[in-house]
């Protein structure tokens, strides 16, 4: 039986759902152990395959002065930190590997997972649109430190077997090199019509989803979503989702009339993108590649704080059911002209494979059989 320990970062909600659609993928003969620290009832709702979930003492990601703005200080200080003490962690991450005979690391995206991989002398990969190192460059960039952490960074992720480098990417993200893979994202399991229903959706209205992938979004100016009617809002209730039931309740909110709070315990996100007419969200790839698998509009707020966001627009412009809107544009919710425009283009399918997570399993049987 092969065994292989999977290392999700837990910066939001993304590493963890394209991950997922991965470890379906891989062969059910397959052992899988799951290193992070996402909340646990997001695998335990979603993965259908048995699988281990321990914690990870490798995570190295950024912090944030709010909800989702980088506070580069506080990044740079944690980067440190981790990397102090980095022979202790990968001396005992590699024993780890060694006494659980793991075959495989699979890595999205953690450093430290690839170089405890390397001393213990065990094949790995990355599996990514990014890497901290790349992300981190331009932010530490005039940093007495920051060059050393993102030199020590690169280092470890460069010992990886093989790099499975994901769409909304550049090509420099791995300069030890990598292959380009599709889209890795979860398939959808009913159709559209199934999914309005499935949702509790009014046919005649149209429905906006409010979502920032596990990181709290905009709340302040919600009251300004009654101009955009009639126009139906819809955020997750994160607390229903954890709840051991099976209802599905949109209930409208006390003081907005076209605001709904989705109660959905077997929520399954793929479904409810499908269902949507739009998007209103940060741009995080687990949402981005739902909603280029699907065809959904969606409106992004702008991300130049963080140096993928420079390829996922030069994507998603080629979409004409895609509008960014700057960070202030989002915070106060000032979304008409968007809004308008999105909803009133036809929608252009994704150039291109959505099932990365065959492509990529298949690689990995093949990588195991030339060890």
């Amino acid at each position: 039986m092969v065994r292989v320990a999977f290392y999700i970062d837990s910066h939001g909600f993304g590493h963890a759902t394209r991950s997922m659609a991965l470890i379906e993928a891989l062969p059910e003969s397959w052992h899988v152990l799951i290193r992070s620290n996402v909340p646990a009832w997001l695998f335990q709702k979603d993965l259908k395959r048995t699988f281990e979930l321990l914690p990870s003492p490798l995570d190295i990601h950024p912090r944030h002065v709010t909800s989702y703005r980088v506070d580069i200080q506080k990044t740079l200080m944690a980067a440190e930190r981790k990397l102090s003490c980095a022979n202790d962690i990968l001396a005992s991450e590699a024993d780890w590997l060694r006494d659980n005979r793991v075959d495989l690391v699979l890595s999205d995206i953690a450093p430290l997972a690839v170089q405890a991989a390397s001393n213990a002398g065990i094949p790995s990969s990355g599996i990514s649109n990014f890497t901290w190192d790349w992300i981190f460059e331009p932010l530490f960039n005039g940093h007495p430190s920051g060059f050393s952490v993102v030199h020590k960074l690169r280092e470890m992720t460069a010992q990886a077997t093989l790099n499975f480098r994901l769409p909304f990417s550049d090509p420099g993200t791995f300069p030890q090199g990598s292959i380009e893979a599709p889209l890795l994202v979860r398939p959808v399991s009913m159709n559209r019509q199934e999914a309005r229903q499935h949702f509790g959706f009014d046919e005649r209205s149209t429905y906006f989803l409010l979502t920032f992938g596990g990181i709290d979004g905009p709340v302040e100016k919600l009251d300004r979503l009654r101009e955009f009617s009639p126009v139906q809002f819809i955020q997750v209730s994160r607390d229903a989702e954890q709840i051991p039931t099976h209802e599905r309740i949109l209930r409208r909110h006390p003081e907005i009339e076209n605001f709904w709070i989705l109660t959905c315990s077997d929520l399954y996100h793929p479904d409810l993108v499908l269902a949507v007419d739009g998007v209103l969200t940060k741009p995080g790839y687990g949402i981005l590649s739902e909603c280029m698998a699907t065809a959904t509009p969606l409106i992004l707020d702008s991300r130049d704080d963080f140096r993928e966001f420079t390829v996922v627009r030069e994507t998603v412009s080629l979409f004409p059911q895609c509008a960014i809107i700057s960070n202030s544009e989002m915070e106060n919710l000032e979304i008409g002209t968007a809004l308008e425009k999105v909803l009133a283009q036809p929608p252009l399918p994704w150039q291109g494979e959505t099932r990365g997570d065959k492509w990529i399993a298949a690689r990995l049987v093949g990588l195991l059989q030339e060890k």
